[in-house]
Parts: structure tokens; C-alpha cells; sequence
């Protein structure tokens, strides 16, 4: 396998790697870490993020060997929403940890619903530190809408073309906070990311001296970090477009197994990366002595990485420009109802000093401020006077929200495989898509690294485990018993199996020639007959065994299985792997400690739609508020840090 590195525009040297098999000890001294553990965050938007914010402080609250399990972890794979708070957690050094992460209170009867005298602010739930990652989430600019009038706003007046402005708005709402997105006037991403000072001088600056003065975001604190993507893939075989399996890491960006199909210049994908600077490059020569010459127009940068990562939204996007191509004027009602944090934005950009939309931004936002102080209505007539006067009347707008609508906003890049980088004429760049449309829970990319041995993965879905008419049907069609309950999609494929199917259960992908989610047809790394017994483990460790439907207790199990080789993942079987699963459900004991002012703010433990579905809030609520992002990262924490299951997951640390 080989790795590439060079300097943007204009060469870019080889290394070859012993062997096929990839190591975190490859790149990195990771140093002590007892288990060789390796932790995944699933993606699902906002929900995940929070969800992934108590997993990471409960393993920083238990402590082993003098230190946190979080500081000992080797590394951690994310994808979409896990991107967002465990790549932020990776880079970020200008929040305190305790304020990022907010601190574990493991009294929960301490939590309040709102400020009161004699609690805390990590006690109370309406209360978000400084720092934190859910002040990011808990705005109207973060809702579907918002996010659909700021990219609006980006194309129209800032010229972002369509491919970008989902990165670039993950870049404003996620990243920036923390000094991890650097725009330009244009607003593109202007930095790149590189492990540490030593790994940025020998793998990039060395080689590239004019590089010396950019910006580089380096790790911050341990674990190793992954971030997943999805490449799409042309294979005139298949009816159906399929996806390969991209990672990002500080080290290398790229396809590193080798799946079937081929890239948007029609050559096989996979086969390794490119330094991760380098991503997003197109080959111009190849010298005598491997040398290779390529052209790249800026360096890869985590905007492009963690927001390619959750790219899902971007479909959203494109379902609310449709309604506004429709209807018009809902989307002068849309900027009326966010009017407060959309005219906030707006000055941010105007602070940025954006020469070439300076005059439009100012104008707009001079405009709206004036109407600060007038009723809804006319603040509405308001905003649509504006958008006339800024050269963005009712026919402009219908013909940009059809152009969205359309064509979409999926990220593209330029992408050439390491097994051939020879130059291609009329260079064309590959679509690129969320790491969930391909494998939603990271352990693909995680276990490309033959170094780690034990994996404790968080799935943080929008599905809860509940009983189900139809199990798991073996190889021979025959149902297993004590296997009829639901999980979500993300976990079967590891088994070779479709997501749940309510006519036929759960059926092998093998033997299928019309299957549901033919995406997800290459993510085995397990053997099939594994998934019945974790579905029997899961659902009787949460109680629901004995008592269906009580969901008592925290549904985690720990399995020890053989991996399996799998191609499209760059996986190398033969060895075995201890898995921590780790199920997004309700959990009667967390419940019922706390008081009983916070229980009625749940509402019926009983009632799967209580509190918005908590804690299997959907994916499309982007913006939750703090109470929401409070109480599901204190559940997730105290499933890890609470005195019942903590056991469960020292014991992943023991040597």
C-alpha cells in the first residue's frame, strides 16, 4: 500500500509501507494504551453529537491507572454526527475538556430543569458552559431552515458554488467556534491538518517549504482520530450506485481497501491515501524516479473532512429549496421566524470583511436591522423589499431554489487512486458522499488498523430496541429463536444482514439478488452467526427479557468475534476482536433517579414519543435545545460512569 506525499501544486513523493495491513503504531507512538481499545461514535446528526458528548465525558470521568479511559483509548473512528463532536474534541485546544465536555454529575437527582439555588451549572439542564459544543446546535440557524437560508445566502451573494456550502456551513456552526475554520474572503476553507509538529515537518513542510506560513490544525489530545467518509463509485455491472469507504486522518486521506468500481475518470478505486493536505489534488506527471507531479487549488482541510462526513443534510437542503420553488413566499415566512440569529450571522460576515459581497451583505443586513423594532408583518414585507433590492426578486429567487433543488448540494473532489496515479485527460472530480450512506457506525474504518483488539461502539441511532414479529433467519431460511426484536440499520450489515424487514425479519444478504439497502451489501466483518447472539445479549441484558417492553437496564454486551476480511474496508481477517456494543435506548434506571421535576420534563418513561422520542430524537432535528442536548448526554455518560456497568468498561482496559 502506498502513501503519498508532496506539496500542493506541484510534486508529490511516494512511501511504501511493509505490508498490507494498516497500524496506528505506523504513524504514531500511541503510547500507553491498555486493550488496544478503539471507540466508535455512529453518526445521526445532532442527536449523535450529544450523545456522543456524554459518551466521551463518562470515559473521561473514569479513571484507570491514574489516568482517564478517554486518554488511554488508541483510537476513535466517527462518522456525521460523531464527526462533529469527536473530530471537534481531536483538534480543539481553546475549550477547557471539563467545559467542552461538561462535567458528570453522578447524583442524578441533582439535576434540575432550569437555574435554582444550592445546583451547579453541569446540574442544570437548561444551562450549556462556555465552550461546549451544544451552544453550536441550539440556535434556529441550525434548524433545517436555517441552515437552508444561510446556504442560500452563501451561493447567492458569496458565490460558494453548490458543492461546498454544506461544508462550509458545518464549518461556521461546528468548527469555527474553535478556531478550526479558517475562511477566506471568498469563504472557503483556508487551513489544512496535520498529527503534530513533528509529523507536519517531516510529511509536509520538509518536502513543501512555500507551505511553511498556512495554517495547520494539529491533534490536541488522544485518541488517534478517524473520520469517515463515502466516495461514490462507477460499475456498469450494478444497477445501483455503490460507495467506497473513505477515512481522514492526520496522516492520510483516501480509500485505503479495494472495492469494486471505479472513480469519476473511470479508474479502480482504493488501494491507500495521500497525505491528508494533499486530498483533493489531480495529477500532472510522473517523473522517471516515482516522483509525482499534481495541481491542487487549496489543501485539504477538516471543513471539507467533517463535512463531508455528515453529508446527508445536504438532501434535506434540497427537499426545502423544492418547498420554496413552490412557494415563495414560505421562505420570506422562514427568514422572518429565524430574523434574530440570521441578522447575528449576517454581522459575522460582515465583521469578516468579505470584499467581494460586502456591499449586497451590508445592504441586506443594514436593511434588516431597521426593521428590528417593526411587528412580524412588517418585518416580512420588509425582508422581501430587500431581497429585491439586493437583485433577488420573487423570479431570481424561484429560479436559484430550482437550481438547488436539482442538482443538490453533494460535495465532489478531485480524487485519483494511488494504485494508478498516472495523469487523465479531461480530469473530472468524483462525487462524494455521508460515511453513514455506506457504513454508519465507523468500526469499517476502525478495524483497518490491525492494532486494535478490543472496540467499544456507540450507536447512537434514532431507532429504539423494541420487540419485533420476525428474528433472524439463518442461511438454511430458518428463523432463530429468541431473536424477534428491532434494532436499526446500522448494526445488521456488520453481520452480513439487512436492516430489518417487517415481512421477512432479518435475511442474509448472500444468496439475495434483490436486496433492501444494496449499499450496505459489503460491510461484513463478522460472521453471520454472531448478530443472533448479540440481539439475545442486548435484549437481555436491558431487562426486556424478563419483563418485555421495561427496558430496565442499559442495553450494552460485550462479544469476543472473529473478524473477517473484507476488501472494501482494506481489512485483514484471521484474528479476533472483543466488541462493546453499546444501544441508544430509554433506561428505566437512570429514570427513576432522577427527581421528580426533571421526570415530568420527560414525561411518561413509557410513552416512546415523550420529550420529542428521547433519547431516539429524529435526525432532522438539527437544533435541540440545552435541556434536550443535557439530559441525553447525561444518559449516555452514566451508562458508562454509573456504578452498575463502569465494570463493564474498565474491564475493556485491562491488560
Amino acid at each position: 500500500m502506498k502513501f503519498f506525499f508532496g506539496r500542493s501544486e506541484e510534486t508529490i513523493n511516494t512511501q511504501t509501507t511493509s505490508g498490507d495491513a494498516l497500524k496506528i503504531s505506523d504513524f504514531t507512538d500511541p503510547g500507553s494504551t491498555p486493550g488496544n481499545v478503539g471507540i466508535c461514535l455512529s453518526g445521526g446528526g445532532s442527536r449523535a453529537m450529544c450523545a456522543g458528548m456524554g459518551q466521551l465525558r463518562g470515559l473521561e470521568h473514569l479513571q484507570l491507572n491514574g489516568k482517564s479511559l478517554l486518554s488511554q483509548t488508541r483510537a476513535m473512528s466517527t462518522v456525521s454526527g460523531g464527526s462533529w463532536i469527536g473530530q471537534t474534541f481531536s483538534y480543539q485546544d481553546q475549550a477547557a475538556v471539563q467545559d467542552y465536555l461538561n462535567e458528570y454529575v453522578a447524583d442524578l437527582g441533582k439535576l434540575v430543569p432550569t437555574s435554582t439555588d444550592y445546583h451547579s451549572h453541569a446540574e442544570t439542564l437548561d444551562y450549556l458552559p462556555d465552550g461546549n459544543p451544544g451552544n453550536n446546535i441550539n440556535t434556529k440557524l441550525f434548524s433545517p431552515v436555517g441552515l437552508a437560508v444561510s446556504a442560500f445566502v452563501l451561493k447567492s451573494i458569496f458565490k460558494v458554488p453548490k458543492d461546498m456550502l454544506w461544508q462550509m456551513l458545518i464549518g461556521y456552526h461546528i468548527l469555527k467556534p474553535y478556531g478550526l475554520y479558517d475562511p477566506t474572503a471568498e469563504q472557503a476553507p483556508d487551513s489544512m491538518f496535520s498529527f503534530d509538529q513533528q509529523s507536519l515537518q517531516n510529511d509536509v513542510l520538509n518536502l513543501n517549504p512555500d507551505l511553511d506560513e498556512e495554517t495547520v490544525h494539529l491533534v490536541a489530545r488522544k485518541p488517534f482520530p478517524i473520520c469517515n467518509q463515502a466516495m461514490f463509485l462507477v460499475d456498469p455491472g450494478m444497477h445501483f450506485e455503490t460507495l467506497a469507504p473513505v477515512q481522514s486522518t492526520p496522516f492520510i486521506t483516501g480509500v485505503v481497501g479495494t472495492p469494486t468500481g471505479n472513480d469519476a475518470n473511470g479508474k479502480p478505486a482504493g488501494g491507500g491515501g495521500v497525505t491528508s493536505f494533499a486530498f483533493n489534488s489531480e495529477t500532472t506527471d510522473i517523473e522517471n524516479n516515482g516522483t509525482i507531479e499534481a495541481e491542487q487549488e487549496r489543501q485539504w482541510s477538516l471543513t471539507d473532512s467533517v463535512g463531508t462526513s455528515s453529508a446527508f443534510f445536504a438532501e434535506t437542503l434540497q427537499n426545502q429549496f423544492a418547498e420554496w420553488e413552490d412557494d415563495i413566499d414560505e421562505f420570506y415566512d422562514k427568514v422572518e421566524e429565524i430574523y434574530e440569529e440570521f441578522v447575528d450571522w449576517l454581522k459575522k460576515l460582515v465583521e469578516s470583511k468579505s470584499k467581494p459581497a460586502s456591499y449586497v451583505l451590508k445592504k441586506l443586513l443594514d436593511g434588516l436591522q431597521e426593521a428590528s423594532s417593526e411587528d412580524k408583518q412588517q418585518r416580512r414585507q420588509k425582508i422581501k423589499d430587500l431581497f429585491s433590492t439586493i437583485g433577488l426578486g420573487r423570479e431570481k429567487l424561484k429560479a436559484s431554489f430550482a437550481e438547488l433543488s436539482v442538482e443538490g448540494l453533494v460535495p465532489q473532489y478531485n480524487y485519483w487512486p494511488v494504485s494508478d496515479p498516472k495523469p487523465v485527460a479531461n480530469f473530472q472530480p468524483t462525487h462524494f458522499a455521508d460515511g453513514g450512506n455506506v457504513e454508519n457506525t465507523g468500526m469499517g474504518g476502525l478495524l483497518a488498523y490491525e492494532d486494535i483488539d478490543r472496540v467499544i461502539t456507540f450507536n447512537n441511532t434514532s431507532d429504539a430496541m423494541t420487540s419485533a414479529d420476525l428474528g433472524v433467519f439463518d442461511v438454511n431460511g430458518n428463523e432463530i429463536p429468541d431473536t424477534q426484536v428491532y434494532i436499526g440499520s446500522n448494526i445488521p450489515p456488520l453481520f452480513g444482514y439487512q436492516p430489518y424487514d417487517n415481512l421477512k425479519g432479518y435475511r442474509l444478504y448472500k444468496g439475495d439478488n434483490d436486496p433492501a439497502s444494496p449499499e450496505f451489501a459489503h460491510s461484513q466483518i463478522f460472521p453471520s452467526s454472531g448478530f443472533a447472539d448479540l440481539l439475545q445479549g442486548l435484549w437481555k441484558n436491558s431487562g426486556n427479557k424478563a419483563i418485555p417492553g421495561s427496558n430496565q437496564n442499559a442495553p450494552i454486551y460485550r462479544q469476543t468475534l472473529d473478524l473477517q476480511t473484507n476488501d472494501w474496508y482494506g481489512i485483514s481477517g484471521g484474528r479476533q476482536i472483543d466488541v462493546l456494543w453499546v444501544y441508544n435506548n430509554r433506561v428505566r434506571d437512570w429514570y427513576d433517579q432522577l427527581n421528580s421535576d426533571v421526570q415530568t420534563l420527560l414525561g411518561d418513561f413509557d410513552d416512546p414519543e415523550s420529550f420529542n422520542n428521547f433519547p431516539n430524537y429524529k435526525t432532522i432535528n438539527t437544533n435541540l435545545n440545552a435541556q434536550e442536548i443535557n439530559l441525553l448526554s447525561s444518559l449516555t455518560a452514566w451508562i458508562i460512569a454509573g456504578d452498575d456497568t463502569q465494570q463493564t468498561f474498565l474491564d475493556m482496559y485491562s491488560n
